[in-house]
């Protein structure tokens, strides 16, 4: 199945816009997840956190923290000291909102910034993880770099991700549901369209997991398990520095 025609070669990627963007759909969003989603979500980072093995004492960078959900999951059930870091202002005030609501023990640094551009020193953290939030990233290699660069040796990365499943089946279904499906899920909670869209468009455009597992090695890092989850929509990446 070829890729609708109204996905652009090029996505409008920059910190700003898709910053703006993420503020702008905060108050519908973590609502339209559970509904498009299906609370499979959930799962995903459950998995994704078991494979990294979080322990006290870890200081642990949550990239692309948006309203904290990875985050606040690893609080509940891994320990560790944990920073989020988010280019949307709304969404990191949406996560600090739920953190305090949870009554997390756990203290949950937030700072408002550019994962490709960081503040931290090198070797700064024992481990990251983000959760979707790679596919927003205008330049996936130059994050991987970045990424490297605040972990310690033998630091562990976790990334999940969708994808589009490579069965021809599953494929169209997947697409046919992100193109057909999707917008009218958000019409009718009147969600911003053209948001949602360009979430859409940036699944189907992403690169596939052969295509990142070599980003991955090309910026420094070792794979040590790549697993497939749901048919092939959706992936997780452990590596390590």
């Amino acid at each position: 199945m070829s890729l609708p025609t109204h996905v652009a070669k090029e996505m409008d990627k920059r910190p700003s816009r898709i910053g703006g963007m993420f503020d702008d759909i905060t108050p519908t969003y973590d609502r339209l997840n559970l509904l498009m989603s299906g609370s499979i979500d959930r799962r995903w980072r459950k998995r994704t956190l078991e494979m990294l093995d979080i322990r006290p004492g870890d200081r642990v960078l949550d990239i692309a923290t948006g309203t904290g959900d990875m985050a606040l999951q690893a609080m509940a059930t891994n320990g560790g000291d944990i920073v989020g870091i988010d280019l949307s202002r709304n969404m990191l005030r949406t996560a600090l909102t739920k953190w305090r609501k949870g009554r997390q023990d756990a203290p949950y640094p937030v700072i408002q910034g550019d994962a490709l551009n960081t503040p931290f020193k090198d070797a700064a953290f024992d481990m990251a993880m983000v959760a979707f939030g790679v596919r927003n990233m205008i330049d996936i290699d130059g994050f991987l770099r970045e990424v490297h660069r605040i972990l310690r040796p033998g630091g562990r990365l976790a990334v999940v991700e969708l994808s589009i499943p490579r069965y021809p089946v599953i494929r169209q279904g997947m697409v046919f549901y992100l193109t057909k499906l999707m917008p009218v899920v958000v019409r009718l909670q009147k969600g911003d369209e053209s948001s949602y869209r360009y979430l859409c468009d940036s699944i189907i455009t992403f690169p596939s997991p052969d295509v990142l597992k070599d980003k991955m090695a090309a910026a420094g890092f070792t794979p040590l398990e790549i697993r497939e989850l749901t048919l092939g929509a959706c992936h997780i990446y452990l590596l390590e520095k």
